[in-house]
């Protein structure tokens, strides 16, 4: 579940300009100005994305933990940074028009990036032992038939990493759901 910004308007404007996937709705804000919300590597990514399609790209973050090569990365970009600032509402008429800061300033924006990250992604995975990789160790690691380090558990989309896509999910639950089986039929027969 990804975690909410829990600011007016959230909820109201969910696919109506709030989105927590730019890789799935970036598209979207072509040729328009979006705010991406977060504090990391995530938010920084989807920063660097957003210029490749938005008309101009306002990062709203406290505190940043980015590795040196990424942080130079965005600020030599043309994103508009806001440093510790936070969204205090989200305001539209119907859909997002805009972004109102902790400051009192309003960002005039159509599409608003919600990048902190998941909740509980991992918590079962750790309770079962399976090891956690990526760059930040949230994620479950598997090799290209979707096994964990645990024998019998599997795992498939976006507890695996990015990209955050429905193909990507869809492939690698059909993956693992043959594995799976395949395990099973073989337990039954060790029985």
């Amino acid at each position: 579940e990804r975690k909410r910004l829990n600011v007016p308007g959230e909820k109201d404007y969910v696919g109506k300009g709030v989105s927590y996937c730019a890789d799935c709705d970036g598209v979207l804000f072509a040729a328009q100005p979006v705010a991406v919300v977060g504090d990391g590597s995530a938010a920084a990514s989807t920063c660097l994305t957003m210029l490749l399609l938005a008309s101009e790209v306002h990062w709203v973050h406290g505190e940043t933990d980015l590795s040196p090569g990424l942080y130079e990365k965005v600020a030599q970009s043309l994103v508009v940074d806001h440093p510790g600032r936070w969204p205090a509402r989200i305001v539209g008429d119907g859909e997002v028009t805009g972004l109102e800061l902790d400051d009192g300033a309003v960002l005039a924006v159509a599409g608003i990036f919600i990048e902190l990250g998941a909740r509980g992604i991992t918590r079962i995975a750790a309770e079962l032992g399976v090891a956690l990789g990526g760059e930040t160790g949230r994620f479950v690691s598997t090799d290209k038939k979707q096994h964990t380090s645990v024998g019998g558990v599997f795992a498939a989309g976006d507890i695996c990493g990015q990209p955050w896509q429905v193909a990507k999910s869809v492939g690698e639950g059909a993956v693992a759901g043959i594995e799976a089986a395949a395990s099973a039929r073989s337990a039954k027969k060790g029985t």
